[in-house]
């Protein structure tokens, strides 16, 4: 654990050191004045004719993802140093509510400025809710507003046009200014949108037709499978009872606090109010249902499998905790200078270039923060952990939980692709180690220092600006490390006591151990069964049970006597279970002590009645066709207490019967009487016992086996060993099922005398 703290504090030094080298962002120096700059934006707002409402503006630091990668396609098509930095330039935004000149609609100006106090770009948007209204801004709007962001001896060049989703977009090249257009956004709903970039008007509309519907759809694939996946998976655990919330409800509610400072100081209207508190709601939510259903999906893929957090929850502070936090903290800190590292390096070598910024502000908003953002990256490393250890061999899992998450989910975004792969592959098997090592509070403690650290850094070098994203970022850093090495002090005890895991993995364990002695019951049933089919000069006999649950009730058994008599027994225990098994055991047992030379059938099945009522199974009867074969002569004596009536076949009679011998089953009811119904099996005859399980078995379209199908299956194997012969009675039998499972336990005998000569 000293060495991954000691590891991570390295690497995050050295990836500091790389994006200070090369970086723009972080080369930002001193920022303008606030003042300044409010007072700037107050004049651009006048020479539009925007009358600005009376409360202050709000001013906040921004960076931009889309203007990072347009800037690196430019600069990639033609290597340019300064085209390079335009995009991942820190701006200052200024907004700030009021009305346009001969328009009474209400509005809200932002207008966003460089570090050298040049307006970059600005947004003028009357209605929040578009679809309300159809109509575009009028041109002299669109005009007034695009001349804001030229300087003095700038003025729009050659022009291209383009619809997107029917709303005009047009990119201008500037005079004046080596490679940067003017782009202009008109939606409907009233907005303006325009914004300078790098490159040319083939380039800007390139982007901008990039994000048609369809286009869009397209790109945001990887989305939307993650969210249909997880939408089922919550319906299919919530339907099994096998999700817990919990934890996930604790994250969810740190994701919405997290966005309070956003929506207490944004727009201060009830509308801006409520919609601030409605999209930190949905994130909230988001992070809650994709939290939940990974959590609870690995934890149900894995017997015995727990986390730390259920400690942390409810206040039970321990070692186990305290090494997973400060393992998730070095962790996190490795991967975070890593990511620095690489974005710094695709920064500084020609034709490669981050897609996005290395630092995201404004850090904490209603939409997203590096909350949200590490709960998610950890949340979908843990559920493909989940269906990796599914899906693949044990050793493998955390290489394909590495793959799928580098298609889904990359934790950084660079170009070209082979660096981003690269670079995830690294960045992404860190997290799945510290995952599989030190289970999920290490895993999401590393994703979540992994966005938070640099911002903490980044917010002490300007924490006159982000004093906020300081407070949250490194207060929660240093939380993390206080609450390890407090838990590291305790003793082990301290988060044992009073800690339960979920219900339902209760319930999970209950079910994997009846599972697991059913398994038992079943290995025991099958042992009861005789292990050796006896072989007796001129007969030949096959014998087989399938169980149609873990612990059925078909018997049978074969014991010789004394004097060479086969004495062969068929049944079926009613029921299932445990009661079914000791009954079970019971009746063989029986059959072993009370059969003797002299006896008949008939007084083996009243002795075995009574065995099973004194052993008190009141619940299962018992079905029992007991034989005795004289090997030697064919003669033999059957008694039947309820079981099927067994099939016979006689060469002579060139068809198949049965032997018709009612009788009541065993173990319930009144005291029993039956009789014995004398056998002869001449060479070549056949005799067959069933258990109902064969019969009673439905198809899909609930049509029974029946008695019909097993008889001509009988005679036409009947010139087949007895092996052949029951194979071919299964087989037309599980023909008929199809894919349907057999309700319950089947069992056939089959007895062949050998034909003469």
């Amino acid at each position: 654990m000293r060495t991954t703290l000691t590891l991570g504090g390295a690497l995050l030094a050295a990836g500091l050191a790389l994006a200070l080298l090369w970086l723009p962002e972080w080369q930002l120096g001193r920022l303008p004045d606030r003042e300044l700059l409010v007072r700037r934006f107050q004049a651009l707002a006048k020479r539009a004719g925007i009358e600005l409402a009376l409360q202050p503006p709000a001013v906040f630091l921004e960076t931009s993802g889309e203007e990072t990668r347009l800037a690196g396609e430019a600069n990639g098509r033609a290597p340019d140093p300064e085209l390079a930095r335009l995009g991942r330039q820190v701006r200052v935004t200024v907004a700030q509510r009021g009305t346009m000149s001969g328009n009474p609609t209400p509005g809200e100006l932002q207008i966003s400025f460089s570090a050298a106090g040049q307006p970059r770009g600005l947004q003028w948007i009357e209605n929040r809710f578009p679809i309300n209204k159809v109509a575009l801004a009028s041109p002299a709007e669109v005009t007034a507003l695009s001349r804001l962001l030229l300087a003095p001896g700038e003025s729009l060049g050659e022009g291209r046009r383009t619809e997107v989703n029917s709303n005009p977009v047009a990119a201008y090249a500037v005079r004046g200014r080596h490679r940067e257009i003017l782009y202009v956004y008109t939606p409907f709903g009233g907005a303006v949108i325009v914004q300078r970039r790098a490159g040319d008007p083939t380039l800007g509309l390139a982007e901008a037709e990039r994000f048609s519907f369809g286009t869009f759809l397209l790109h945001r694939l990887p989305d939307f499978a993650l969210f249909f996946t997880v939408a089922v998976l919550f319906i299919v655990l919530l339907a099994k009872r096998r999700i817990d919330l919990a934890n996930a409800a604790v994250l969810g509610a740190a994701v919405f606090l997290a966005s309070a400072p956003t929506f207490l100081s944004g727009d201060p209207t009830a509308g801006g109010a409520f919609r601030g508190i409605s999209a930190a709601a949905v994130k909230a939510l988001w992070v809650l249902l994709i939290w939940s259903v990974a959590e609870s999906f690995l934890r149900s893929t894995e017997p015995g499998f727990s986390t730390s957090l259920d400690a942390l929850r409810v206040g039970r502070l321990g070692p186990r905790a305290g090494r997973a936090l400060l393992f998730g903290l070095g962790a996190g800190a490795a991967a975070a200078g890593i990511g620095l590292a690489c974005k710094a390096a695709a920064a500084a070598l020609p034709r490669f270039w981050p897609e996005a910024p290395s630092v995201e502000l404004p850090a904490f908003d209603s939409w997203d923060s590096p909350f949200s953002r590490g709960i998610a990256l950890a949340a979908i490393v843990t559920l493909l952990l989940g269906f990796a250890r599914r899906l693949v061999p044990a050793r493998w899992a955390g290489s394909a939980a590495v793959v799928a998450a580098l298609a889904l989910y990359p934790a950084v975004k660079l170009q070209p692709l082979p660096l981003s792969l690269a670079a995830n592959a690294i960045l992404l098997g860190l997290l799945v180690a510290a995952g599989r090592r030190s289970g999920l509070t290490a895993l999401l403690t590393a994703a979540a220092v992994f966005y938070l650290l640099p911002l903490a850094v980044f917010a002490a070098l300007h924490l006159s600006w982000l004093p906020v994203t300081f407070g949250l970022t490194a207060g929660t850093t240093a939380l993390v490390a206080v609450l390890g090495t407090v838990g590291l002090r305790r003793p082990q005890q301290a988060e044992i006591e009073g800690v339960k895991p979920p219900a339902f993995i209760r319930r999970l364990e209950e079910e994997r151990r009846l599972k697991y002695e059913m398994d038992l019951l079943a290995r025991m049933q099958l042992g009861l069964l005789p292990q050796q089919l006896p072989r007796l000069p001129g007969w030949d006999i096959a014998a087989r049970s399938l169980l149609a649950t873990e612990a059925g009730g078909d018997l049978y058994d074969f014991l010789l006597d004394e004097e060479g008599k086969l004495w062969v027994a068929a049944g079926d225990v009613a029921g299932h279970g445990y009661s079914c098994a000791i009954v079970q055991a019971m009746t063989t047992a029986a059959l072993s002590s009370l059969i003797a030379p002299g006896q008949k059938p008939s007084e083996v099945l009243i002795q075995v009645d009574r065995v099973i009522r004194r052993g008190g199974a009141r619940r299962n009867f018992t079905s029992l066709a007991l034989l005795r074969l004289d090997p030697a002569t064919g003669e033999a004596l059957l008694a039947n207490a309820g079981h099927p009536f067994p099939f016979i076949m006689m060469v002579a009679d060139d068809d198949v019967g049965e032997v018709n011998l009612p009788g009541l089953p065993l173990g319930q009811g009144p005291a029993r009487e039956y009789a014995d119904e004398p056998l002869h099996l001449p060479p070549g005859a056949i005799l067959v016992f069933c258990s109902d399980g064969l019969f009673e078995a439905a198809n899909w379209n609930e049509v029974q086996y029946g008695y019909e199908r097993p008889r001509e299956v009988l005679y036409a194997a009947r010139s087949r060993p007895a092996a052949a012969i029951l194979d071919a009675m299964l087989a037309d039998w599980r023909r008929h099922l199809g894919p349907t499972a057999p309700p319950d336990d089947t069992t056939v005998v089959v007895i062949k005398r050998a034909p003469a000569g």
